[in-house]
């Protein structure tokens, strides 16, 4: 007997109701939280297999904006040999990461599988060189091009962080259902378009990026609906996961590019740490003492830091007992992370060898020297006469944005730019530069 999608899709939801904790996001009881501008299209389908959150997972996978994170920057760019880190292997190691701390945890692994895809969606080429030139020129920090703010704006535009412009990419940006919803995007669920931007919950104000926190975004007209909370518990897993996925990946580039050295590392105490809690946990030994040890020590490094964050996340769940989603975004406590030792212990490594050694080297300074170099001078270019920008770009952008557009033009520009800055390629960005400054470049139609 052929079983119909919409029944299928209520049994599915029944599933997540009798098999997930209290606290787990459900597609039936998150249902309401849609907001009344996404729900518009939202229903289940006669012919649908899936809850709303295989949904939003399926639009992300199937997104322009997630191919083409193949071709942007972790830390080396794209002209360094292939073996590097992009942000697309990126995010494919933290959805695995997530969803493993999801299914020990009781919580719903498809939506933290969705956030997880989509967590970097908002990312520019040259990964955070590129984000810095933008956050540089949008807050009226660089010289040339100088820009002037306006009041009142809606969405937070002077400044720039990935996580935020994630949430653009998601609700205007992407276009392929614009037949289906008036205002763009990919008409996500509230609960995966929270998880996106949450992501970077618990950083401090940055006098220098304006949008650096949860507070400095959900006061802007368009963002309120977010509200200033750590989001869900499947949020939480990304967040973390996030973290294990570029701490291992900068630790193998580091180590790949022979910036880092192996002896160095494995004597700091943060590996000290993990060795030991790893023997308990795997009677066995952890060490990173030569480049050929690398894949051993990450197998055996990433097995204790989600071993210990669901031991400290199931004890600190005890201690709060929720009963339900509506307890978790009230609560103030990150739940799902490492113990406080370790997590200590963490910082002290990332800050010493990742921020003031692999970051500072002079390969990696010349190369976001270069990425900052062509991001500033595309928008000089662009911002001086908006039509070097693609015109299927620039109609798509008019209809996406047009309740701005339609109260200040030069408000407009500035999206504009950013946006279609923000979505470039590495190569793509380093190609255009080559055809509006170098001077032997020949025109292709």
């Amino acid at each position: 007997m052929k079983l119909e999608g919409e029944k299928f899709t209520a049994d599915l939801e029944e599933q997540e109701l009798r098999n997930l904790a209290p606290y787990a996001l459900k597609s039936k009881e998150r249902r309401e939280h849609l907001g009344e501008q996404f729900r518009e299209s939202r229903t289940i389908s006669p012919r649908e297999f899936r809850t709303e959150y295989h949904r939003d997972r399926d639009r992300i996978v199937w997104s322009k904006t997630l191919k083409r994170l193949q071709h942007k920057t972790q830390i080396f760019p794209h002209y360094v040999e292939d073996h590097y880190k992009r942000r697309l292997t990126h995010s494919l190691e933290v959805s695995q990461i997530a969803t493993t701390v999801a299914r020990a945890l009781k919580l719903n692994e498809v939506a933290t599988e969705a956030i997880a895809l989509g967590h970097d969606l908002g990312h520019t080429p040259f990964g955070h060189a590129g984000e810095r030139a933008l956050n540089k020129i949008l807050t009226g920090k660089s010289e040339n091009p100088r820009i002037k703010t306006v009041d009142n704006c809606p969405i937070p535009i002077f400044g720039f962080d990935h996580c935020v412009h994630g949430i653009e990419v998601v609700s205007r940006i992407e276009k392929e259902y614009n037949s289906e919803t008036k205002h763009g995007g990919l008409n996500l669920t509230f609960d995966v378009r929270d998880g996106i931007l949450k992501h970077m919950y618990e950083r401090e104000q940055d006098k220098d990026r304006p949008f650096s926190n949860i507070p400095s975004v959900v006061e802007f007209p368009k963002y309120k609906i977010y509200g200033d909370n750590k989001s869900s518990l499947e949020a939480q897993a990304v967040h973390f996961a996030d973290k294990v996925a570029y701490l291992l990946g900068d630790i193998e580039d580091g180590v790949r590019s022979n910036i880092l050295q192996c002896q160095e590392l494995n004597d700091d105490s943060f590996f000290q740490q993990l060795r030991s809690k790893y023997k308990l946990y795997r009677r066995d030994k952890l060490e990173l003492r030569s480049k050929d040890q690398f894949e051993s020590f990450r197998s055996k490094a990433l097995t204790t830091l989600i071993l210990d964050c669901i031991d400290n996340s199931i004890k600190n769940l005890k201690k709060v007992s929720f009963k339900n989603v509506d307890e978790v975004l009230s609560c103030n406590e990150r739940i799902v992370f490492v113990s406080n030792a370790l997590k200590k212990s963490w910082d002290a490594f990332y800050d010493k060898w990742m921020r003031n050694d692999l970051f500072k080297n002079e390969i990696v300074t010349a190369c976001c020297f270069k990425a900052e170099k062509i991001v500033t001078d595309l928008f000089k270019a662009y911002l001086e006469d908006a039509n070097l920008v693609k015109k299927t770009y620039r109609c798509h952008c008019w209809i996406a944005y047009q309740d701005i557009h339609n109260s200040d033009e030069y408000l407009f520009k500035l999206i504009l730019i950013r946006n279609y800055i923000a979505g470039m390629t590495d190569a793509f960005a380093s190609d255009q530069h080559a055809r509006l400054y170098m001077p032997l470049e020949r025109i292709r139609f």
